[in-house]
């Protein structure tokens, strides 16, 4: 019994495989033998990509890319973002720069390129080729055909927000017959995954469809250490999918997607470290750095084990030095029985906060009722593609429509202050003790449109022109539940922020022509116009003349856009790939790109205010940022090689990023209302050197074994920075970034994994497989300064199943030497009732990891 399937090392990245270059394909095991793409069927191990806009063998394509079938997300059993990265060297996802460790803020970082912010996207996710509002989303495509990942600048062919790569989830075309498939898990914290398809023709031969379901849950890892009765990390997610092929005649196909997407999480998991001791003395507050007494509880212990030499501003090197507890080097563990612990009891106060939708921007009940996430994601794509006889010329339309709107309440100060007393607490209806919960909301919209003309009559010569058009508008807001419970305050208008709005138009094009039958020059090249929108806030807003930001003199009404600004930027990419013989190709490319923020206007301050506008001045923020500028150089190779025994791909590429966009925040007083509020905005304070290599091998050394091994050293080297906040603490500035590495990602990662299989002897259409895979990250740096770090991270998986037929038996383990290292991190203020500490970084919000997950999984296809 032979067994075949297309296989990826570095595991179905949704972001980036280490391996810069290629998911292979080689035989594989039992378990996955189930299904191949139709594409491939000619050619065996053949892994079709549309990384070009047009059908290209893998192997053939000169771009660092990785693409893997659905058959290797189901082998490694990837259910998130978190499992993605987590199987895929070069990739580092951060969930906590928000306070929080949820899935409504995941900062993605491909071969090191960390985005300071939410809204600062440098690597984009598409759902066959249509732009997708969140990085989730890529998720709730049950069973795709395959995932492609480029990295390196993908500007020429998908446009916005490619700096450093794009992922394209392609999904299966229904099939011309009646099928389906159905599998059910089951495992430790109550998990279960329930996941269901059909397709089939409607008109035979014209009409098909493809739906598919999922539903997914599971308890968290941790006991919440001020509320035992709850576990922190609970998510649940339900998501259903529709696909319709129509096909006319041979010349015209036309294809929709539609997806819905829900998801219901609890209070995220997330860890506390604390450079400072905090007391309750019978409910008074006590911080033995200030008191210099040890009077009262101890409720959050120090892990300080340095002191930093910081300033009183972080702005200038000549400021009065001001010496400070923190944390340096390897990150330890919590302190046990003391982290993780959220303030998250629910009762009528809190319940009538969040049934009051008083300057928010979601509807009843589309917001949370308690802690944790609840969001709701809607895709639509429609491709129409026809051909104009044998001319070789093929017109194409891609409209897509995305909708997105998320609601996240979070304990910011994440211990137990239950023991301290509130200062308000005298005020009618304010709360007791101590908390200082946020409500953050968002609501993204986009609508896509493309239209292309390409040219291939099987010729040396391949041309694409194309135009785009992408309008995108955010709105957000952000309320001080801690004001309205702490002090009975009355909602502020200000909760709901000045919108955001960007639109994208661009015209783009390539021509690749065959110099020889082994010489291949290729040109690509995008013109595009982004212009960004900036509004006024929940007030008013007055704009004198002859103001200092250089604005429109004026009074707009609030959530008016009062002025945009256009950014023009052409973004080039030339190939040279080089056949060395029939399997084996190298390639060398030199590209260009600019990254527009849709918060490339910093208005939030602006609107807000004058506490709010002084604060923001404070930390050096303007109010119009630069594009952020790429430079990319990159060679590689790929092939196959002892007929087709070992196949791989090595890539080398050096990128030079200038007007890095970074993060600014502060939380301050606001001395209108005296109360605190946060501020953040981007400043252009950055430029960075990056280079690395990475390298992809899959081997089949002998009949029922499959090896798969990768890795990626993606270095970074700082040539300048500015960040207040980080220079107030740590004493680091101007030259003193130099040479050091950017945060929150790692520069060596690997994945090897190892699979065996065959026949079961007597046992008609049956057999096993048995499957490990090792993954590991390096530390990654809290910030620029490399003073603090989460130390690297080995990961266990494994699965052992049998065959029988279209039928699958497995179980499985995840995390299974139950490693407990951070997955990221993020550095805050240490909150407490008085706000004394509320100017330098105080403690560390650390990721934390699901820990050992068992279970068992049944599947069946027909």
């Amino acid at each position: 019994m032979k067994y075949l399937t297309m296989t990826s090392k570095l595991s179905c990245s949704l972001v980036a495989i280490a391996a810069a270059t290629t998911s292979l394909a080689l035989p594989a095991g039992a378990a996955h033998a189930q299904e191949t793409e139709a594409a491939a069927a000619e050619a065996p191990g053949v892994i079709v990509v549309t990384a070009r806009k047009r059908e290209e063998n893998l192997l053939k394509t000169p771009i660092a890319i990785t693409a893997m079938t659905s058959e290797t997300i189901e082998a490694k059993g990837i259910t998130s973002i978190n499992d993605l990265v987590e199987n895929t060297p070069g990739i580092n996802v951060n969930n906590v720069n928000s306070g929080r460790n949820d899935r409504s803020f995941q900062q993605i970082s491909l071969r090191g390129f960390t985005p300071s912010t939410t809204t600062s996207t440098l690597t984009a996710t598409f759902i066959n080729g249509v732009p997708v509002a969140s990085a989730t989303a890529v998720n709730a495509v049950t069973d795709p055909a395959r995932i492609e990942i480029l990295k390196g600048p993908q500007s020429a062919y998908f446009g916005r927000n490619t700096f450093a790569g794009a992922v394209n989830v392609v999904t299966k075309a229904p099939a011309d017959y009646f099928g389906g498939s159905v599998s059910a898990s089951a495992g430790t914290r109550n998990s279960y995954d329930l996941s269901l398809s059909l397709e089939g023709p409607i008109i035979e031969d014209v009409l098909g469809f493809r739906a598919t379901g999922r539903g997914w849950k599971t308890d968290g890892s941790y006991t919440n250490q001020a509320n035992p009765s709850e576990t922190l990390g609970d998510q649940q997610t339900r998501t259903g999918t529709l696909q319709l092929e129509f096909t006319p005649s041979d010349s015209l196909k036309i294809s929709t997607f539609g997806l819905y997407s829900e998801d219901d999480d609890g209070p995220s998991a997330q860890g506390m470290l604390s450079a400072y001791e905090v007391r309750s003395d019978n409910g008074a507050l006590n911080i033995p750095f200030n008191s210099g007494t040890t009077n009262g509880t101890v409720i959050v212990p120090s892990s300080s084990n340095c002191n930093l030499n910081g300033f009183t501003a972080g702005v200038d090197a000549s400021e009065t030095r001001v010496v400070r507890p923190y944390i340096c080097g390897g990150v330890p563990g919590l302190p046990a029985g003391f982290s993780p612990a959220q303030n998250t009891v629910e009762d009528g106060l809190l319940a009538d906060r969040l049934n009051d939708y008083t300057a928010r921007v979601t509807s009843p009940g589309e917001g949370v009722d308690g802690y944790g996430l609840k969001r709701k994601y809607y895709h639509l794509n429609m491709t129409v593609d026809y051909e104009i006889g044998d001319t070789g010329i093929t017109l194409s339309s891609l409209t897509g429509y995305n909708y997105e709107i998320y609601s996240q309440l979070a304990d910011l100060d994440n211990y137990d202050s239950t023991s301290l007393d509130n200062p308000g607490a005298g005020i009618p209806g304010a709360r007791a003790e101590f908390n200082f919960p946020f409500l953050v909301e968002r609501e993204n919209e986009d609508f896509s449109q493309e239209f292309r003309a390409s040219y291939d009559n099987g010729g040396p010569l391949q041309a694409m022109l194309g135009v785009s058009y992408l309008k995108a508008i955010t709105k957000n807001d952000l309320v001080s539940i801690y004001g309205e419970e702490q002090f009975s305050a009355p909602r502020s208008g200000s909760s709901i922020k000045a919108p955001g709005k960007s639109v994208t138009k661009s015209v783009f094009g390539s021509l690749s022509y065959e110099v020889t039958d082994s010489l291949t020059i290729s040109a690509e090249g995008r013109y595009q116009q982004d212009e960004i929108f900036a509004y006024a806030g929940a007030t008013p807003l007055t704009i004198a003349a002859n103001n200092s930001f250089g604005l429109p003199a004026g009074t707009f009404a609030p959530l008016e856009s009062f002025y945009s600004e256009k950014f023009n930027n052409f973004q080039p990419r030339v190939i040279i790939n080089y056949d060395i013989n029939p399997d084996v190709m190298i390639y060398a490319s030199w590209a260009k790109a600019a990254n527009v923020s849709i918060t490339s206007f910093n208005t939030s301050f602006f609107t807000g205010s004058p506490g709010e506008v002084a604060a923001a001045a404070g930390i050096g923020l303007g109010v119009l940022t630069t594009p952020e500028k790429l430079t990319n150089y990159e060679v590689g190779l790929k092939g196959s090689f002892f007929n087709g025994l070992l196949r791989g791909s090595l890539a080398v590429y050096k990128a030079d990023w200038s007007d890095q966009y970074n993060l600014r925040s502060a939380i301050f007083i606001d001395p209108t209302t005296n109360l605190p509020q946060i501020i953040n905005g981007v400043a252009n304070t950055g430029d960075v050197d990056l280079w690395g290599v990475e390298l992809d091998v899959v081997a089949s050394p002998v009949e029922g074994v499959n090896i798969t091994a990768a890795g990626a050293i993606n270095d970074s080297s700082i040539q300048s920075f500015a960040d207040p906040s980080i220079s107030l603490l740590t004493g680091v500035i101007d030259d003193g970034f130099e040479g050091n590495q950017l945060a929150l990602t790692s520069k060596y990662s690997g994945s090897v994994g190892i699979e065996f299989f065959g026949d079961i002897e007597n046992w008609d259409n049956g057999g096993w497989f048995i499957r490990t895979d090792v993954n590991y990250k390096s530390k990654q740096f809290v910030d620029a300064a490399n003073l603090t770090w989460i130390k690297g991270r080995a990961v266990v998986n494994g699965r052992i199943g049998f065959t029988k037929g279209d039928l699958t038996l497995e179980v499985f383990a995840k995390n299974l030497l139950n490693n407990k290292q951070y997955t990221s991190i993020a550095q805050n203020s240490l909150l407490t009732p008085d706000f004394s500490l509320t100017g330098p970084y105080g403690y560390l919000n650390l990721g934390l990891p699901e820990l050992r997950t068992v279970g068992i999984k049944a599947g069946f296809k027909f």
